[in-house]
Protein backbone atom coordinates (compact mmCIF):
# COMPACT_ATOMS: atom_id res chain seq x y z
CA UNK A 1 0.00 0.00 0.00
CA UNK A 2 1.47 3.32 -1.15
CA UNK A 3 2.35 6.31 1.60
CA UNK A 4 -0.03 8.81 1.83
CA UNK A 5 0.35 12.02 3.83
CA UNK A 6 -2.72 12.86 6.11
CA UNK A 7 -2.66 16.10 4.67
CA UNK A 8 -2.65 16.47 0.84
CA UNK A 9 -1.09 19.11 -0.08
CA UNK A 10 -2.17 21.68 -3.17
CA UNK A 11 0.40 22.80 -5.83
CA UNK A 12 -1.58 26.19 -5.84
CA UNK A 13 0.02 27.52 -2.73
CA UNK A 14 3.07 27.52 -4.10
CA UNK A 15 2.34 30.29 -6.42
CA UNK A 16 2.26 33.61 -5.74
CA UNK A 17 -0.88 35.25 -5.46
CA UNK A 18 -2.49 37.43 -8.36
CA UNK A 19 -1.66 41.13 -7.81
CA UNK A 20 -4.39 43.13 -6.77
CA UNK A 21 -5.74 45.97 -8.27
CA UNK A 22 -3.88 49.33 -6.95
CA UNK A 23 -6.38 51.09 -4.68
CA UNK A 24 -8.26 54.41 -6.57
CA UNK A 25 -7.29 56.05 -3.22
CA UNK A 26 -5.06 56.66 -0.32
CA UNK A 27 -5.86 57.75 2.95
CA UNK A 28 -4.50 60.51 4.91
CA UNK A 29 -2.04 59.82 8.00
CA UNK A 30 -1.17 62.08 10.78
CA UNK A 31 1.55 64.60 10.46
CA UNK A 32 3.77 64.99 12.72
CA UNK A 33 3.20 68.72 13.74
CA UNK A 34 -0.40 68.57 13.05
CA UNK A 35 -2.33 70.71 14.42
CA UNK A 36 -5.51 69.82 17.11
CA UNK A 37 -8.18 70.71 14.49
CA UNK A 38 -6.59 68.35 12.38
CA UNK A 39 -6.31 65.79 14.55
CA UNK A 40 -9.82 66.05 15.74
CA UNK A 41 -10.84 65.90 11.64
CA UNK A 42 -8.36 62.98 10.76
CA UNK A 43 -9.96 60.60 13.75
CA UNK A 44 -13.65 61.82 12.93
CA UNK A 45 -13.41 61.09 9.40
CA UNK A 46 -11.15 57.94 9.84
CA UNK A 47 -14.27 56.43 12.49
CA UNK A 48 -17.02 57.66 9.58
CA UNK A 49 -15.05 55.70 6.68
CA UNK A 50 -14.53 52.60 8.07
CA UNK A 51 -18.02 52.66 9.21
CA UNK A 52 -19.30 52.77 5.88
CA UNK A 53 -20.78 49.60 4.44
CA UNK A 54 -21.02 51.39 0.50
CA UNK A 55 -19.72 49.75 -2.25
CA UNK A 56 -18.33 52.57 -4.36
CA UNK A 57 -14.79 54.10 -2.39
CA UNK A 58 -15.47 57.65 -3.98
CA UNK A 59 -19.19 57.40 -2.14
CA UNK A 60 -17.33 56.14 0.84
CA UNK A 61 -15.47 59.09 1.36
CA UNK A 62 -17.77 62.01 0.11
CA UNK A 63 -20.12 60.61 2.88
CA UNK A 64 -17.09 60.18 5.45
CA UNK A 65 -16.20 64.11 4.39
CA UNK A 66 -19.76 65.25 4.72
CA UNK A 67 -20.53 63.65 8.07
CA UNK A 68 -16.85 64.97 9.38
CA UNK A 69 -18.11 68.29 8.50
CA UNK A 70 -21.49 67.83 9.87
CA UNK A 71 -20.02 66.46 13.58
CA UNK A 72 -17.55 69.49 13.64
CA UNK A 73 -19.94 72.23 12.14
CA UNK A 74 -16.97 72.77 9.34
CA UNK A 75 -17.84 73.28 5.67
CA UNK A 76 -17.13 70.07 4.01
CA UNK A 77 -14.15 72.39 1.88
CA UNK A 78 -12.46 72.96 5.14
CA UNK A 79 -12.46 69.14 6.66
CA UNK A 80 -11.42 68.20 2.56
CA UNK A 81 -8.25 70.01 2.80
CA UNK A 82 -7.53 69.33 5.88
CA UNK A 83 -7.46 65.80 4.88
CA UNK A 84 -5.71 66.50 1.38
CA UNK A 85 -2.88 68.37 3.78
CA UNK A 86 -2.75 65.11 5.54
CA UNK A 87 -2.08 62.92 2.45
CA UNK A 88 -6.38 62.25 1.66
CA UNK A 89 -5.59 61.13 -2.91
CA UNK A 90 -8.86 60.08 -4.11
CA UNK A 91 -11.07 61.29 -7.33
CA UNK A 92 -12.49 64.18 -7.99
CA UNK A 93 -15.96 62.75 -7.21
CA UNK A 94 -14.66 61.93 -3.71
CA UNK A 95 -14.68 65.49 -2.61
CA UNK A 96 -17.21 68.29 -2.21
CA UNK A 97 -17.61 70.91 -5.77
CA UNK A 98 -16.09 73.84 -3.71
CA UNK A 99 -13.16 71.75 -2.68
CA UNK A 100 -12.66 70.99 -6.50
CA UNK A 101 -13.13 74.10 -8.20
CA UNK A 102 -10.88 76.00 -5.68
CA UNK A 103 -8.07 73.79 -5.80
CA UNK A 104 -8.55 73.93 -9.37
CA UNK A 105 -8.43 77.52 -10.21
CA UNK A 106 -5.75 77.77 -7.63
CA UNK A 107 -3.60 75.40 -9.69
CA UNK A 108 -3.57 78.01 -12.23
CA UNK A 109 -1.88 81.07 -10.37
CA UNK A 110 1.53 80.94 -10.17
CA UNK A 111 3.53 79.78 -7.03
CA UNK A 112 4.50 83.34 -5.66
CA UNK A 113 0.84 83.96 -5.11
CA UNK A 114 -0.54 83.97 -1.76
CA UNK A 115 -3.74 82.09 -3.43
CA UNK A 116 -1.90 79.41 -4.87
CA UNK A 117 -2.25 75.93 -4.46
CA UNK A 118 -0.31 74.06 -1.69
CA UNK A 119 2.33 71.06 -2.93
CA UNK A 120 -0.10 68.51 -1.19
CA UNK A 121 -2.85 69.94 -3.68
CA UNK A 122 -1.02 70.27 -6.99
CA UNK A 123 0.00 66.29 -5.83
CA UNK A 124 -3.85 65.85 -6.01
CA UNK A 125 -4.37 67.11 -9.41
CA UNK A 126 -1.53 64.85 -10.53
CA UNK A 127 -3.26 62.18 -9.32
CA UNK A 128 -6.80 63.08 -10.58
CA UNK A 129 -4.96 63.60 -14.12
CA UNK A 130 -2.98 60.54 -13.55
CA UNK A 131 -6.39 58.20 -13.45
CA UNK A 132 -8.31 60.56 -15.52
CA UNK A 133 -9.14 58.14 -19.09
CA UNK A 134 -7.45 58.50 -21.74
CA UNK A 135 -9.55 59.03 -24.78
CA UNK A 136 -11.55 62.12 -22.30
CA UNK A 137 -10.49 65.29 -22.26
CA UNK A 138 -10.12 67.13 -18.94
CA UNK A 139 -12.76 69.92 -19.74
CA UNK A 140 -12.43 71.50 -16.13
CA UNK A 141 -8.97 71.92 -16.64
CA UNK A 142 -7.79 75.77 -17.59
CA UNK A 143 -4.75 75.85 -20.26
CA UNK A 144 -2.40 78.79 -19.42
CA UNK A 145 -0.21 79.91 -21.81
CA UNK A 146 2.22 82.45 -20.23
Amino acid sequence: MPFRPAVYFDRRYLEEPPMRQQQPYALPALPPQADTLTIHFLTLFMHEFQRQKLGDANLRIYTAIEQTAGKTGSAPEVVARALVESGLRAARESFPHKFVQTVEHNAGTPRWNVKSATQQQRELLVFWRARAPANVRDYRRAYHYH
